[in-house]
């Protein structure tokens, strides 16, 4: 019994040496803690601005935007859309010091993460609120030449 333990033993550090040969992003376990769906690629800007605009501030500051410019012409909703917007430029810039965390740093060398991410985001939330503000006013231009027009 003792001879088949030992024998477990050494499949064992004879298998953990393998994989470590292979070592890949993929066997990371940091990538899981930001993307469980990561697939082992390098993130390319594309994909972090998609990881950003796709939570549920995101989402919904880019449902207000097109709901309230396409469909509903409401003003409002761009108001809010821009809103959420700043939500999410608030996040960005509260959290710009995060790059130096050990964690953030071994994401960025395993590939999860795109190593100008923080910029990434800034520019992403810069251009969402400032679409809604811009979107807003030029609304609300529209409603006023409509009423002039009409007077």
């Amino acid at each position: 019994m003792g001879l088949s333990k030992a024998r477990q033993i050494c499949t064992t550090a004879a298998l953990a040496a393998v994989v470590s040969f292979w070592w890949t992003p993929a066997f990371a376990e940091v990538c899981d803690k930001f993307y469980p769906d990561w697939d082992g690629q390098d993130v390319t800007v594309f994909n972090e601005v998609a990881a950003f605009l796709t939570n549920w501030v995101g989402l919904a500051a880019l449902l207000c935007l097109a709901l309230g410019w396409t469909v509903l012409r409401l003003r409002a909703l761009l108001w809010v859309g821009s809103l959420l917007g700043a939500l999410l430029l608030l996040v960005v810039i509260t959290s710009w010091g995060d790059a130096a965390d050990q964690v953030i740093q071994s994401a960025i060398i395993e590939g999860c993460i795109h190593p100008q991410f923080n910029s990434i985001h800034l520019a992403c939330g810069l251009v969402l609120t400032a679409t809604g503000i811009f979107l807003a006013l030029r609304q609300r231009r529209r409603v006023q030449s409509i009423g002039a027009t009409r007077a």
